[in-house]
């Protein structure tokens, strides 16, 4: 069975070159391994508060589009 490191890194061979240049430059930056670049930058677009897969909280997609349109309705309430 493979790793979550090793998904993680073949998910490489399937970005378009920019996307990995930009991915191995913010690696380099910032010390970290690409896949763990890959799951930040996966686990923050799906939770933002989440940091790692570990922690993401993910609700079901109806809850998040709920949650959504009550933010929408809340935020035009204010203007």
């Amino acid at each position: 069975m493979q790793t979550e490191a090793n998904a993680l890194k073949n998910v490489l061979d399937y970005l378009p070159e920019r996307i990995r240049q930009a991915i191995d430059e913010y690696s380099k930056e910032t010390q970290l391994p690409p896949e763990v670049v890959i799951e930040l930058a996966i686990s923050n677009f799906i939770d933002v508060d989440s940091v790692t897969f570990d922690d993401c909280q993910i609700d079901s997609l109806g809850v998040l589009r709920e949650q959504n349109k009550i933010l929408k309705i809340q935020l035009a309430a204010k203007e």
